[in-house]
């Protein structure tokens, strides 16, 4: 049965990819170059509709920039005589002799074949200039200028009027000289900084060839909107040459956009699809064959995963590609995998909680088993002394031995019933704002006693610092680290409590003056019990350094030791407070 399934899609696959193979064989053969010409046609027309906005508010100029950098389109205004309109940016006033009228703009884009720097810097202001011109309905339209020393020329008009080139069809012009003086040039100073259209000289050709036509005997203004193509080197071009009135004047909107050669193009495909179809028919029988197959694989995906879920492997997920039958029951699946996952998840935290009590437990029972030896013994030499009414004078010593011993056991038995409960895994303390160097304050009044009993000097170099954490155990840890330093510290010399902020952090640091620690003791100075120095009366129970490990870490802060130049410093790190 199945592989009668897998034959069906097999079949069905093939024909399908087979025939969408044909319809684009036939499209791209028949009909694409047409809907291209058709489609460039339509965007020049609606970039046409476009200009004419855009020209009334930002200008012609910018409107035709903003147009050809958005779609390649080639665009300008011509007044009714066929020449550019307002153009600002490429032309020369010229005070005319024996004219009342003002300042004559003649526009330079008409005069040169190419914008050459040479031609630009010949005209100058203060150049006599004679002027040749073509007259109609009295406009009159310059197309020769020349100075002492160079001139420029409009070959369209030129040729059309004079020379062997000449057109009997303008012989009807009536032409005019006229002489003045350059009194202004508007030139870029580069090539490359011609504002467009000027610097489009194909563009401007057309330009030209427009005007040339309008003058032409019996010629007649445009009066619906004309469409034609050119060709230049190998390149076709699509123009569209549209009548407009405003104001009570006539003129023209000329466009013109690049049509792509696709007729070399096509030709090239026709002779490339007997390969194409032959590699295409070969990918088709595979990709037939793979995708009667594919049909079959959610069934073996839900055998796979399945199977791993058996195994106790949670990890991968049945991917959901559809709403069928299939498709819900790797819902169901997924959903079954992951609340089992759920389940096991929080049964191994259970477990990992109950490991961790049970470690603290027997840490907790070692500890204090091997921390009593010696208050232990101590106070059984003591009591057996006393028994025994052996040195009877020293009496109150063993007492006060006593005494000594059985606070610092209850002293260790509240350290290590803190540490327990820090170090369990369960404890959450509540984090607020406070102010650090109040906390350090308070730590170091509390331990004066301690402090003048070995001429120390305590030195704060605080700075004002709200920090977010739970403010009476970051007082113990103070205290502690404090501690610390007060024993390691020889007499008379200073302890050093810092507080630096970084805009994020608070840094506490407590540095002393004394030995350094040795790379071991530095390693294993956080550990429960250890200590550097000898056990002595004055030596703490071992624990302090621990306790304020655990503290630090249960507010996630950055911690350390390490050795200065005369000394060893502690510290830590806590965030500020927000806002």
């Amino acid at each position: 049965m199945k592989k009668s399934i897998v034959f069906k899609w097999f079949v069905l696959t093939a024909l399908l990819f087979s025939a969408l193979l044909l319809v684009i064989g036939v499209t791209q053969n028949y009909f694409f170059e047409q809907y291209y010409l058709h489609k460039k046609a339509a965007a020049l027309q609606l970039a046409m509709e476009e200009y004419s906005g855009k020209a009334a508010q930002a200008g012609a100029e910018a409107a035709a920039a903003e147009l050809y950098k958005n779609s390649r389109v080639w665009i300008t205004e011509l007044d009714e005589y066929g020449r550019i309109r307002d153009v600002e940016h490429y032309y020369i006033e010229v005070s005319l002799k024996n004219e009342a009228q003002g300042n004559w703009r003649i526009p330079m884009y008409s005069f040169t074949g190419e914008f050459s720097s040479a031609v630009l810097s010949s005209l100058k202001a203060g150049d006599e200039v004679v002027i040749d011109t073509v007259n109609r309905a009295g406009e009159k339209i310059p197309y020769q200028i020349q100075t002492a020393s160079t001139g420029v020329v409009n070959l369209n008009i030129a040729n059309k009027l004079h020379g062997p080139q000449a057109d009997p069809a303008y012989s009807h012009l009536e032409t005019g000289l006229y002489r003045g003086t350059i009194t202004k040039t508007v030139f870029p100073e580069r090539g490359e900084d011609i504002a467009f259209p000027y610097n489009e000289q194909y563009f401007l050709d057309q330009v030209k060839e427009f005007q040339v036509g309008l003058l032409a005997d019996k010629a007649q203004p445009l009066q619906h909107t004309e469409e034609y193509r050119t060709t230049e080197n190998l390149a076709q071009y699509e123009i569209i040459v549209k009548p407009v009135r405003e104001n009570g004047t006539g003129g023209y909107i000329l466009a013109m956009t690049s049509l792509q050669p696709v007729d070399e193009a096509i030709a090239v495909l026709r002779q490339f699809y007997p390969y194409f179809f032959g590699l295409a028919l070969l990918c088709v029988l595979v990709l037939a064959f793979v995708f009667s197959r594919w049909l079959a694989k959610p069934l073996l995906a839900v055998n796979r995963i399945t199977g791993k879920i058996a195994g106790m492997d949670f990890t991968e997920k049945l991917p959901v590609r559809s709403q069928d039958e299939i498709g819900q029951l790797s819902r169901n699946i997924n959903e079954l995998s992951g609340q089992i996952e759920t389940y096991i998840g929080r049964l191994k935290q259970d477990l990992d909680k109950e490991k961790q009590l049970e470690k603290t437990r027997r840490e907790f029972i070692a500890g204090v088993s091997h921390e009593l030896k010696t208050p232990l013994a101590v106070l059984k030499s003591c009591l057996s002394i006393l028994k025994d009414g052996i040195a009877s004078e020293k009496r109150d010593h063993y007492f006060q031995a006593m005494e000594e011993e059985i606070q610092r056991t209850d002293l260790l038995v509240v350290n290590m019933l803190d540490l327990a409960k820090f170090a369990s895994g369960t404890y959450k303390p509540e984090m607020a704002p406070f102010e650090l160097e109040q906390v350090i304050r308070e730590a170091g009044r509390s331990l004066t006693g301690a402090i003048e009993e070995k001429n120390l000097t305590l030195c704060l170099r605080l700075a004002p610092q709200r920090v977010l954490g739970h403010k009476g155990l970051i007082g113990r840890v103070i205290t502690n680290f404090l501690s610390n330093a007060i024993r390691h510290t020889e007499n008379g010399r200073a302890i050093i409590i810092t507080v630096r902020g970084n805009g994020q952090t608070a840094e506490v640091s407590v540095s002393n003056q004394g030995k350094h620690l040795a790379e071991e003791d530095r390693k294993r100075v956080w550990d429960q019990f250890y200590r550097v120095e000898a056990r002595t009366a004055k030596a703490g129970t071992g624990l302090g350094l621990a306790i304020a490990k655990e503290i630090l870490e249960l507010h996630h802060a950055v911690y350390g030791v390490e050795n200065t130049g005369d000394g060893v410093r502690f510290f830590f790190a806590l965030p500020l407070e927000l806002g």
